[in-house]
């Protein structure tokens, strides 16, 4: 009898062997191809996110920081106009000598910037931190450095502007720095303030390399794991080979069953089926195989809620501005009140969800009304809330008070007792009495209004002395009076107003102004306010609000 070239236990086991193998092979295959895609795409989507983040990161903090920087320089050049108001006599040589205002003229910015004064038109630098360049006539770096002069010279006719340069530090490494300049309101002086931009978005660049770092890790914490589970593949299949020719159904059932698990669930995971479960219960590598894909899927379903959670976040910190908002406007007046002899209209148009301006209108006596606008410093949530304390302030230390500066400098002291964060507000209160149309009014540091007679084109600015509240305890304000006249028109505003901006960067100004109430003089006070709104918005384009627009126009009938 002829023996046989091959057992039929050897055919079963090689058959076995094969039929173990290839489902093996194909599922190793399938499951790495899924697991490299998927590891692929988290850690592609990582680093994508982490460095869309980044780049978003820095663009926000170098705005910001263009944005302070612009914003000290303001604040700036209002402390230095509050002084020399404050001291008229000074001379330059006192403003230079005076301590006081050197501090105030001469300011950090950032880490290593600083701010200085001087003089337009000629271009003299006046107050500087290095001591060497005061009384400098800046025409000298003209050639030397063309990029900072060409910013100069653009502001020696007492324009606001800004733009970066190029400077070259001691160490002869080039940084970028941003340079904003603006006018000193009724002096001949400028205030610029400048500082390297790098300083705004270094920590996003510490950021992208622990991004990368992390990215990194994570890339390989993946190939460590993936080569963890290609050695559970082998040492798997070793023991599917050895148990195979003792055990053949249960064995080739054994690892049939968990391999078509796995495969079903890596599919399921490649398709993003995050909540598909892998059920094994082999007690051995494939069951933590499977434990494996699960938590790699209950992970990457707990990035994505935690994405879904932090746009939530996102979308609820708008309803509560919105909310805010709302709860602003409803403490400014909703309708101009009826007030015998006179048409009153009103607006606010904050920047922002929120802002700092507001007006009001008070009854003082039964033929007297009080008239206020004011202008909070600084923007957001805390310019808003110092805008409420002080509206509640003003308005409590107005009612009933007939005396306009009395009253004022109460409201003064009262802010500078509640107030600890070192904001001011800058505003003009007026009463008005019915019976004799006289005015009574104060300026605390607040753009002047405009008073057009009947009959006469030149305005008059209703200038005082006095300095913005919350600034010190007590303050020394100027009380005025005039009487007006039947056409009469008085127009508040706030410096969102005149200083809104076009797209050449060129304010509104107080010429535009005049011009559009000359030409609506005959219309209704709220008709005069929307055409003043119009006009600034049509001049601004597409150019962003930077600051609130408030307005008030009282007319004599």
């Amino acid at each position: 009898m002829k023996k046989p070239r091959l057992r039929i236990q050897t055919k079963l086991l090689f058959v076995l062997l094969g039929i173990s193998l290839i489902p093996l092979i194909v599922f190793a295959y399938i499951a790495q191809e899924d697991i490299v895609s998927i590891s692929r795409y988290t850690i592609e989507a990582s680093n994508s996110l982490g460095q869309s983040a980044a780049a978003d990161s820095a663009a926000a903090l170098e705005h910001l920081g263009t944005e302070i920087i612009k914003q000290k320089a303001q604040d700036v050049a209002l402390q230095c106009r509050i002084f020399i108001s404050s001291h008229p006599h000074l001379t330059l040589a006192d403003l230079q000598r005076n301590q006081q205002f050197q501090k105030i003229a001469v300011q950090s910015v950032g880490k290593t910037g600083y701010t200085i004064v001087y003089e337009r038109r000629t271009g003299i630098m006046r107050f500087h931190p290095n001591r060497e360049i005061v009384n400098f006539d800046m025409h000298r770096w003209r050639d030397m450095l063309p990029e900072f002069w060409n910013l100069f010279e653009k502001t020696l006719d007492g324009s606001t502007g800004g733009g970066f340069y190029n400077w070259k530090d001691s160490d002869q490494v080039i940084r970028r720095k941003y340079m904003y300049m603006a006018p000193v309101e009724g002096t001949p002086y400028m205030v610029a303030a400048t500082t390297y931009i790098d300083e705004f978005s270094r920590p996003v660049e510490e950021t992208r390399l622990r991004i990368a770092a992390a990215t990194e890790k994570i890339k390989e914490e993946v190939n460590r794991a993936i080569n963890g589970i290609q050695g559970n593949f082998t040492a798997i299949m070793f023991l599917i080979v050895l148990l195979v020719v003792y055990v053949s159904f249960v064995m080739s059932r054994a690892i049939t069953m968990p391999i078509l698990a796995l495969i079903k669930g890596a599919k399921a995971i490649g398709r993003a089926e995050m909540e598909y479960k892998v059920v094994v219960r082999t007690g051995d590598e494939l069951e933590d195989l499977a434990d494996s894909f699960n938590k790699m899927a209950s992970d990457l379903k707990w990035h994505m809620e935690d994405l879904q959670c932090t746009t939530a976040e996102k979308e609820r910190l708008q309803k509560e501005l919105e909310i805010a908002r709302g709860i602003q406007q409803r403490l400014l007046p909703q309708h101009a009140p009826e007030i015998e002899g006179i048409d009153v209209a009103a607006s606010n148009l904050p920047a922002r969800e929120i802002g700092g301006d507001f007006f009001d209108f008070i009854p003082v006596s039964l033929d007297a009304w009080g008239f206020v606008i004011a202008d909070v410093s600084g923007k957001g949530m805390p310019a808003a809330i110092f805008m409420g304390l002080s509206r509640t302030l003003v308005r409590a230390s107005t009612t009933d008070n007939p005396s306009a500066a009395a009253a004022i400098r109460q409201a003064n002291e009262l802010i500078c007792r509640d107030s600890t964060s070192g904001m001011f507000v800058t505003l003009f209160y007026g009463v008005y009495e019915t019976k004799r149309r006289l005015l009574r009014y104060v300026n605390a540091g607040h753009n002047p209004p405009l008073l057009i007679r009947r009959g006469n084109s030149e305005p008059m600015a209703l200038k005082a002395r006095g300095i913005a509240l919350g600034v010190i305890h007590f303050i020394d304000l100027e009380e005025r009076e005039l009487t007006l006249e039947g056409g009469d028109i008085l127009v508040c505003f706030t410096d969102g107003v005149t200083e809104a901006i076009n797209a050449d960067h060129e304010p509104f100004g107080t010429e535009r102004l005049i011009e559009i109430v000359m030409e609506n003089r005959q219309r209704r006070a709220g008709e005069i306010v929307a055409a003043i709104e119009k006009a600034v918005m049509d001049y601004a384009g597409k150019e962003p609000q930077f600051d609130d627009i408030t307005l008030m126009v009282v007319k004599v009938l």
